[in-house]
């Protein structure tokens, strides 16, 4: 299971949500497992949720991440990391840049395979 930790720039009282077995962030929207609730959106460099504005969120557990397309296929699976951080789009694991949010399409761009995908997927390992 893993847990997400949003943070706020400004300070402020972190915000958690999980523990899950997975988040799949479908275009610009958090979605977590099992169930598949919405519980976070991304808007205007900010991550929204429950109300209030964050400029990144971390997993600090283990977590892998992958990569899926509407139609279920998967990309491989990457990880696990140590630690796994968004903020401006930007999806690092261990402090390396492995995709980024193209806003215009609202696709990742996974930078190890050079290739875009609708889905990006954390998972426990």
């Amino acid at each position: 299971m893993i847990r997400l930790k949003f943070e706020s720039g400004a300070g402020g009282r972190p915000e958690y949500i999980g523990p899950a077995p997975w988040f799949r962030i479908s275009g610009n929207v958090l979605h977590q497992g099992p169930q598949g609730n919405s519980v976070a959106a991304y808007r205007n460099h900010f991550w929204e949720t429950r109300d209030r504005h964050f400029t990144r969120y971390v997993c600090e557990a283990p977590a892998t991440i992958s990569f899926e397309n509407t139609t279920g296929e998967r990309s491989e699976s990457f990880g696990p990391f140590a630690c796994i951080s968004c903020a401006d789009g930007v999806m690092y694991a261990d402090e390396e840049i492995l995709a980024k949010l193209q806003e215009e399409s609202v696709m990742w761009h996974c930078y190890a395979t050079d290739s875009y995908w609708q889905i990006l997927v954390l998972s426990a390992p």
